[in-house]
């Protein structure tokens, strides 16, 4: 019998008003940034958001963390909805979703030292007194590979990857059970985001760790992940066990995010090139499949029909495209 998930999203929805300026006040449009997305993630495992940039991942992210108010569908964390909470109970549930953000210069206050950094979770929710926190502190700190001697310093004084490892530490200090790591090493030279990914790896299975792992790149998803959902404007367009998607990847879009990957050695992209073609606006995405504009196998029903997200034939274990003509390349 499968374990329940630690978070469920049901046909999950985030719509933003645009509005104008000037001559043009007034609203304009919406952004339909999250589109009817139903996802389960697994508890202890790392569940992964891949697309370009744009496609809503980030604000899926952020919206199934609450930081932004879902405009429609349902979220449920550890069997409870809180879709609604407010006041008491979502400051509650801060202490169970922690995220750690992309810009390790950007996300640290630089008047604070890092002991206040770090213990800055434990102050808020007012865990524990100034001695137990000194301690957690070191053994955050430890735990993320750097030495409690330094908490006194500034993050002015630390590289980047150190300073991603101060953000691991303050995400980490009031016990999580779910982490959302928004493109966690994207902003690190490459000679630092290995060390970092392993060290996230480290602390999953020394903390039993659920990550939900927001990422542009396939080779750090491919390391990480247990399970990929791959999105594009708004909607996740496949999704399935790791494995399975870098084996048989089945939708179009999939395909060919898979070819742009260049290959180990030789620095070149697999045959059949990349994507063409620009992403449609989001205030006006095209009819039927948002994908059709772009997509080879493109024919009459996808420019009128938008595809459901289904069982791919012939896979097991969860593997969905949502594609007229989905199928292995």
């Amino acid at each position: 019998m499968n374990a329940p998930p630690l978070l469920e999203a049901r046909n999950l929805q985030k719509h933003f008003a645009v509005k104008g300026a000037g001559l043009f006040a007034g609203r304009i449009g919406t952004v339909r940034a999250v589109e009817d997305v139903s996802l389960a993630l697994a508890a202890g495992k790392t569940f992964a958001l891949v697309g370009e940039s744009g496609c809503g991942k980030t604000t899926l992210a952020r919206t199934l963390a609450l930081l932004h108010r879902p405009s429609a569908g349902a979220i449920h964390f550890r069997g409870k909805e809180i879709t609604h909470l407010k006041g008491r109970q979502l400051k509650l549930l801060r202490r169970d979703i922690q995220v750690i953000f992309q810009d390790p210069y950007g996300s640290l206050d630089p008047r604070m030292t890092v002991a206040a950094i770090v213990s800055e979770p434990l102050r808020i929710h007012r865990v524990g007194d100034r001695r137990g926190r000194a301690e957690r502190v070191r053994e955050l700190m430890d735990a993320v590979g750097l030495s409690p001697a330094l908490a006194d310093r500034y993050p002015h004084e630390f590289s980047g990857g150190q300073r991603q490892r101060i953000g691991i530490a303050r995400a980490l200090a009031l016990n999580p059970k779910l982490v959302i790591a928004d493109e966690p090493v994207s902003a690190l030279d490459v000679s630092v985001q290995s060390q970092v990914l392993n060290l996230l790896q480290d602390l999953q299975e020394a903390f039993g760790l659920t990550y939900l792992l927001v990422s542009h790149d396939l080779a750090v998803v491919a390391h990480m992940a247990h399970r990929v959902a791959v999105m594009y404007l708004g909607r996740i367009v496949e999704t399935a066990p790791r494995d399975d998607l870098f084996a048989r990847p089945s939708h179009p879009y999939t395909q060919a995010l898979l070819r742009a990957v260049p290959r180990p050695g030789g620095g070149k992209r697999r045959p059949g090139g990349g994507l063409g073609g620009e992403v449609p606006n989001p205030l006006s995405p095209p009819a039927g499949c948002p994908f059709h504009p772009r997509c080879p196998r493109a024919e009459d029903i996808c420019r009128e029909q938008l595809p459901a997200l289904e069982a791919v034939p012939g896979s097991g274990d969860g593997h969905r495209a949502a594609c007229h003509f989905k199928g292995w390349e």
